[in-house]
């Protein structure tokens, strides 16, 4: 399969989220916990689907996969590698990335940390990293261009769709208190893309406070996009690009009933 788009100058990573435990994805005929990220999908598994999509779209010099963390690591990660190089594209590109299994930490934030951390230990040239959902695998390769030639040029970039319901806010009783226009929101997916040593400093940051962050824009935006880098300057704030109504995450059974 040829690259649709080349790395131009930027070292790239990418962080593929799967340590969940997948509860409310339910169990299979034997009883046992379904993976999501495990399942049989196309060549492969839906881990080695969104794995293959970056892969083939463009140059990653290195991969990180979080895993699920219990007493049998090995196991895991066993379990883990098997999901990822099911699909041979993905075991064949070995030979130009190194893929690294990182044990996800209690939330997915602590797991993205990990992650960022052993990029930049093992990688420690990395301009540009890639964040994505593990059983996020319809994403296309439009859209990880789209991401990364915004991200090269904003900083930080991420897919979104406008709501096409009316939108509301309400209080902690059900009741409307605002009412919100869609022309000004969006709903977020991944892949999420950032300069590497800013979201990797942000992502320290955040480990120390006791606010709760519900995904890595916002995090940048916190520790990142509101202060000066060594150079004196500001980054710009998270560059939202057109996303894809198919790019969805698996979240319920029948999101996998066609797989």
């Amino acid at each position: 399969m040829m690259m649709t788009e080349t790395k131009t100058t930027s070292n790239l990573a990418l962080v593929l989220v799967a340590a969940g435990v997948s509860s409310r994805i339910g169990f299979d005929k034997t009883g046992s916990k379904i993976k999501k990220e495990y399942l049989p999908m196309k060549s492969g598994t839906v881990l080695s689907t969104a794995a293959k999509a970056f892969l083939s779209t463009l140059d990653f010099s290195t991969v990180v996969v979080t895993f699920p963390a219990n007493d049998d690591l090995a196991g895991e990660q066993k379990k883990a590698e098997e999901a990822l190089f099911a699909d041979p594209f993905v075991k064949e590109c070995s030979s130009r990335t190194n893929f690294i299994f990182v044990p996800g930490g209690k939330t997915r934030q602590q797991s993205v940390l990990d992650a960022l951390e052993t990029i930049s230990d093992k990688n420690p040239d990395c301009e540009l990293v890639f964040i994505h959902d593990g059983a996020r695998p319809f994403v296309k390769s439009e859209t990880i261009s789209l991401t990364y030639r915004a991200a090269l040029e904003f900083g930080a970039a991420v897919p979104g769709l406008q709501p096409t319901e009316t939108q509301k806010k309400i209080d902690e009783n059900g009741f409307i208190v605002k009412h919100l226009l869609r022309s000004s929101l969006t709903a977020v997916q991944t892949p999420q893309v950032f300069q590497f040593e800013p979201i990797l400093e942000a992502h320290r940051k955040a480990s120390e406070s006791t606010k709760t962050f519900t995904d890595d824009t916002e995090i940048w935006d916190e520790f990142a996009a509101k202060h000066k880098n060594e150079n004196g300057e500001s980054l710009s704030r998270v560059k939202v690009v057109l996303g894809d109504p198919e790019n969805k995450k698996i979240t319920y059974p029948e999101d996998i009933k066609d797989l």
